[in-house]
Parts: C-alpha cells; structure tokens; sequence
C-alpha cells in the first residue's frame, strides 16, 4: 500500500494505492509509521519526502468505507474511534518529526492526505491540485488539524471552505500559504533530481534546496475564489450561521448564492454550527489543541450517528437526503456546540 526508500539521503514514502486514489487505510497508516520511524533512527537519513504513485492525485482521504463496515457497523468492535485515532497519532507524531518533511501535492489532495502532509517544512503543489476538506458532507467537521490552518484563512473564505468543502485552487494554496511553491507539473521530474543531486550534509539544505527551484515558481494568477470574492465577502463574512443562510436565501437569483445554500442545506445542522464556531474558537489553539478537538468532535458524531449517516449518504448508498440526527439550523442548540468545542 506504500513504497519507501533511500536516495540521496532522502527518505521517500509513496503512497501506492491507486485504484482508491491512495485513501488510507488502517494497513496504509501503519505502514507510514514504521516507514517514518526507521528514518527517523537511520542516520543516513536526513528528510522525508511523502509522493504518490497514482496518476489521480497524492491522496483521497481516509477510507471512510472502510470505517463505515469494520468500525462504525461491526457490533463487535467497541472502540469505533479506533482508525481515526490511530491515523491523529500519526499526524500528532508528523508534527514534531524530528527531521525536515518535503510534500508533493497534485490532483486529488483531501481530508487525511492533507492532514499528512500539511504540517511539511516544505510543500510543493501543482497546477492540477484539488484541494479540498469535504468533512461536513460526511457528517463531522474538517480534522486532522486542518481546522489550524482554516481558521488563519481570511473569515469569509475560511468559513466557505470549512462550511461547504469549497475547493482551494492551486493559486489559492501559494497565497494563503498553504503552499511553499507553485509548480507546472511537467516541470516536477527537473525538481526531483535537484532534490536527489543537492548536498544533503549542509545544515540548512532544504533552505538551499527551495532556493535552487525558485525558478519553477509560478506567481499566483486570479483562482475562481479570488473572481468570486466580492460575493463571497456578501455571504459568508457574516456573524452566524443563520445570517449567512438568510441572505443566501434572499439571493436566489444569484446562481452562486443558490448553489452554496443548497449545500448548506445538505450538510449535518449540528456539525455546520460547529464548524462555524470552530473557525473562530481555533484561532486560539495549537495544532496539537486542534487535533485533540477534532477528535472529540468526530466522537460526538459516531455516538449520535451523525458520521455513519454522512458516510453512507455520500459513499454507500450515494443518496441526496441525509436523515440527520437534527434536522434544522434552527433546532441546534447552541450551549451543546459551544459545550462540544469547549467554549466557555
């Protein structure tokens, strides 16, 4: 499910799953981590790169059909928070590597692949990444400690993407600085053997390394978002989630405004509430912090069902009518957000 090896002092891991567009796994995530604890004790080892052998992209995600059959539905299994607490041990562990990480970010790149790699002290994307943290679809919130990241995105974008699953475009990541270097893919091989002809022995050599592709940098051009803003600034800079529902519904001759409240819409009422209260709670949390939450929250979605129905909704039974466990916007309460994140 992965590859690994040495070149030039560089540890790899290829994510090698292609027919899932490399969803991980309980086997995949295990097989990361000895991959990173042998670097780790391999003094010939000097940085990690995580890559994918799929053509489609670096990584789709967790395995939530996976989750769906081994966890959530085996009444033999009581731990139900099992895979997402080995997979945030894994990013909590990412986090504090000891040596440099390098990611390379392409096509399909979403939910746990980001969560992998977005802690890297060096990320390069390109022009075909699909970036995107679809969680609220599925019946909890962006995790993995992504939510760190979303809630440094300027508010009214921020609450698009964490709210709707709303795509970052490749010129987006290299602006908001979710991305170190913007690359044309077909330049991708020239980079690599950079990567594996420098001096690996020099103390800052991922410093020297970035500096000898700046040439491959591309300059951000205007992504769809950044065409959008003006509308996206009127719906979703707002301070509840009731005021962005109200004035997408008082727009419904505009096609985008239409377009997102129907996703809204769709979307678990509990978990959106959340979400929008995660964006500004998260700004005060470490990553660490985040991620801990992050579990709790899915916790709280396992237990009331709200996960398994998300689950099953989008990748089971592939159905347009969630039964979720609250029905309404309006019927949230509030105190149980704001007791689920903590707030006081």
């Amino acid at each position: 499910m992965i590859q690994s090896e040495i070149k030039n002092k560089i540890g790899i891991i290829y994510l090698d799953r292609p027919q899932a567009i490399n969803a991980l796994n309980s086997q995949m995530i295990d097989e990361i981590e000895k991959a990173l604890r042998d670097f780790e004790k391999n003094p010939d080892v000097r940085a990690v790169l995580f890559d994918s052998k799929a053509e489609r992209g670096f990584c789709a995600g967790g395995d939530l059909k996976e989750i769906y059959k081994n966890y959530l539905l085996n009444e033999d299994e009581k731990n139900k928070d099992e895979f997402f607490k080995k997979e945030f041990d894994l990013n909590k562990y990412i986090m504090t590597y000891p040596k440099p990480t390098i990611a390379h970010w392409f096509g399909v790149t979403m939910g746990g692949g980001i969560g992998l790699t977005i802690h890297s002290d060096l990320i390069i994307a390109d022009e075909t990444v699909n970036w995107a943290m679809p969680e609220t679809s599925l019946g909890f919130v962006p995790d993995v400690s992504v939510g760190y990241y979303i809630s440094k995105i300027p508010q009214a974008l921020g609450q698009l993407v964490g709210l709707t699953g709303a795509r970052l475009f490749p010129d987006d990541l290299l602006k908001l600085g979710l991305a170190h270097i913007l690359i044309d893919s077909s330049d991708y091989p020239k980079i690599l053997e950079k990567l594996f002809t420098i001096d690996t022995d020099r103390n800052d050599f991922i410093g020297d390394f970035k500096k000898s592709i700046e040439t491959y940098n591309k300059k951000p051009e205007l992504s769809e978002n950044t065409k959008n803003m003006e509308k996206i600034e009127k719906y979703f800079a707002k301070e509840s989630l009731e005021e962005i529902v109200k004035i997408l519904e008082a727009n419904q001759d505009d096609d985008f405004a239409k377009e997102k409240l129907a996703i809204l819409k769709a979307r678990d009422p509990f978990m959106t509430e959340v979400q929008f209260a995660k964006y500004f709670h998260g700004k005060n949390l470490s990553r660490e912090e985040t991620i801990d939450l992050d579990l709790k929250i899915i916790n709280h979605g396992i237990k009331t069902g709200s996960v398994a129905e998300g689950i099953r909704t989008v990748l089971i039974d592939r159905e347009d009518d969630p039964s979720w466990p609250v029905k309404k916007i309006d019927d949230v309460d509030k105190k149980e957000v704001e007791k689920l994140l903590g707030i006081k």
